[in-house]
């Protein structure tokens, strides 16, 4: 059964999470005080609104006064007053639908009203103070010396409305500015946290090749302990990665005269010694020989490789390379003038950025790697453009879950069919090597900028593998 695709953990800055955190809380604080001063204002606009009723009751109270004196009783009244009903004068800047006033006796009888006021008496008491009736906001005002008493009203719906205009007014802008304000915490917060992202991008670009000190100036306290520390480790490893480089070239390099200079003893020990059974125990010995000598090569490849600072970014024309490599082999081995075929491309040269010697290595290592695992099957050594060298091989290839072990150090391959054991061929024969060749190849070509994926089978294949070594152009 096909697992299912493991979830991708996806990571954000911190300025991001920074911003993510305080947004929610600024948002909060803002709706909180919204509705602290919504509340507050709610307050303070009830006592203006009915300090105006008091106000207009007081101005208008005075005026009816003097025009109703004589007439206490509507039945007494010549009817003028009773008939007409005066225009609302817009007291209190309101509107003629939000505030009215009613002139009533001592029995609450009608003597006057404004136009926008009900017919009937307004059902209070006749004292002075407030009320609240027929979704009405009523202070009733008695005069000092007559039987008469005023109403002045305003509906509740408009202070209502009032209220939720102060609040709107106040929520409103949270929305607009919000998003605003995510905008200007996200760059407070970036230029804050700048020190920290320099430092991390000089972290990244600290590798193998490169491992000096980060900078520790215009640093906060903070980053500087972590950027002192980081120098720290990173010079303990620099020490501990030259001590492991200089180690295997100078035993790889020291070993070279020792060695040829046993297998020419080995050489002339079997040129002296008749054919019979003293003659096996020389020739394990030659091979073992021969083993040690490409060991001690691949490992003077390998710290030349990891060196970086003898690698040379030169225009390297990729077609002239690989026919030098393709030409060393065939001179090596004849057998390999039928199976290795060189293809190039036509009417154009490729010139890609990098060392000679060393992407040469990472060619002859490839086509090694092809012979020894398909000893008898086509190799072709192919130059694409625009920068692109492969070799491909129909030897028995590899699983997927295997091809990225290839590229570490002492990982040997193994056949997909199963049966055949790490580090032999299609026919399973065991293959000499120690897992060194593809981290060469890998080393160098990052080295050079460029790049090493492994393919298995070959596009149009059954089996095989391909090698694709791919450069930076010039």
């Amino acid at each position: 059964m096909r697992k299912a695709p493991a979830k991708v953990r996806r990571t954000r800055s911190l300025s991001w999470a920074l911003t993510r955190a305080l947004l929610p809380w600024t948002g909060l604080l803002w709706l909180a005080t919204s509705i602290a001063v919504g509340w507050y204002m709610q307050h303070e606009l009830e006592a203006q609104l009915d300090a105006g009723l008091v106000q207009s009751g007081e101005r208008l109270l005075d005026l009816a006064s003097h025009d109703a004196r004589n007439h206490r009783l509507p039945s007494q009244r010549d009817g003028t007053l009773f008939r007409q009903e005066v225009p609302h004068l817009n007291l209190g800047n309101a509107g003629a639908s939000v505030m009215f006033y009613q002139v009533v006796n001592d029995r609450n009888e009608l003597l006057l009203r404004s136009s926008d006021a009900p017919h009937r008496a307004l059902p209070v008491p006749l004292r002075t103070g407030f009320a609240n009736a027929q979704g009405l906001r009523i202070y009733t005002l008695a005069h000092p010396d007559m039987p008469m008493f005023i109403h002045v009203a305003d509906t509740l719906e408009y202070r209502r409305a009032a209220r939720n205009e102060t609040l709107a007014g106040l929520l409103l802008p949270l929305l607009v500015l919000l998003p605003a304000y995510a905008l200007l915490i996200r760059a407070i917060t970036r230029r804050t946290l700048a020190p920290a992202g320099r430092l991390a991008r000089e972290l990244q670009r600290r590798d193998g090749s490169h491992l000096a000190p980060v900078p520790e100036q215009d640093l906060p306290t903070e980053l500087q302990t972590i950027a002192h520390s980081a120098n720290h480790l990173l010079q303990r490893l620099a020490d501990a990665l030259d001590t492991e480089r200089a180690l295997a070239a100078n035993a790889a390099h020291e070993l070279r005269t020792p060695l040829a200079t046993v297998r020419l003893h080995l050489q002339t020990a079997l040129e002296q010694v008749p054919d019979g059974s003293g003659r096996a125990p020389l020739q394990q010995a030659q091979v073992a020989l021969e083993r040690l000598s490409r060991r001690c090569e691949k490992l003077l490849q390998l710290s030349r490789a990891e060196s970086g600072a003898a690698l040379a970014q030169e225009r390297v024309n990729l077609g002239q390379l690989a026919a030098a490599v393709a030409q060393e082999f065939w001179a090596a081995d004849a057998s390999l003038l039928q199976r290795l075929q060189l293809v190039l491309p036509e009417h154009t040269d490729v010139w890609v950025r990098g060392d000679f010697d060393a992407l040469a290595i990472a060619l002859r290592n490839l086509v090694e790697n092809a012979q020894r695992y398909a000893p008898n099957d086509p190799i072709v050594l192919e130059v694409r453009a625009p920068a692109r060298c492969s070799v491909r091989d129909q030897g028995p290839g590899m699983a997927p879950t295997q091809i990225a072990q290839l590229l570490q150090r002492h990982q040997r391959g193994q056949a997909t069919s199963g049966t055949v054991s790490p580090g032999t061929s299609a026919h399973g024969v065991r293959v000499p090597g120690y897992g060194l060749g593809l981290s060469i190849v890998q080393t160098i070509a990052e080295r050079q900028g460029g790049r090493l994926s492994l393919l298995s089978p070959p596009e149009g294949q059954d089996s095989g593998l391909e090698a694709v070594l791919e450069l930076v152009p010039a």
